[in-house]
């Protein structure tokens, strides 16, 4: 998986992983302001890493599963929230996402760039349902920052309850 660093393998992730550098206990604000006032159901964190967001999610009573192509991430997240269903899951086969269309209520795509998941996301999010998407516009390999109104694009026909760029691109669009 290459997602939003590029130069690093999977193996460069899960030694990552494994020395506990990458951990954070924080859930992304954007997810924070999104969900905290919806009902739980079930939702789907993809590129969860060592899963702040999916493990915040699952002690708010959602059904949450959580995958990444790091074993050493998902072995963390089982580890921390055994209530999070954590899959080891490469997100770049190009291949579809193993899960039925419209079946979860919220899906975050935080910090991971691979285009094809946008397709996905609109695929999986069940109507009135939403998906919460933040990415770099900057600041590090061009080849995975998102340009200028890309998400918005991306989410065309949705309602978009936010939807901000700086550094960041961040978009929390609800399903028709």
């Amino acid at each position: 998986m290459t997602g939003i660093v590029g130069a690093m393998s999977l193996e460069d992730w899960n030694r990552r992983y494994r020395s506990r550098e990458e951990i954070n206990d924080e859930p992304a604000p954007i997810l924070v302001d999104a969900a905290s006032s919806l009902e739980p159901g079930r939702a789907l964190d993809l590129a969860c890493g060592a899963g702040r967001n999916a493990i915040w999610l699952a002690r708010r009573s959602w059904d949450v599963v959580g995958v990444d192509g790091a074993r050493e991430a998902i072995r963390i997240v089982r580890e921390l929230e055994p209530r999070v269903d954590a899959r080891e899951l490469d997100l770049e086969t190009g291949a579809p996402l193993p899960f039925d269309d419209a079946s979860f209520d919220l899906v975050t795509n935080l910090y991971y760039l691979h285009r094809p998941l946008f397709s996905e996301i609109r695929r999986l999010v069940r109507p009135g349902g939403l998906a919460v998407v933040a990415i770099r516009m900057r600041g590090i390999n061009p080849r995975f920052c998102v340009s200028p109104g890309e998400l918005r694009r991306a989410f065309e026909g949705w309602t978009l309850l936010r939807d901000s760029e700086g550094e960041i691109a961040e978009l929390v669009a609800r399903r028709p």
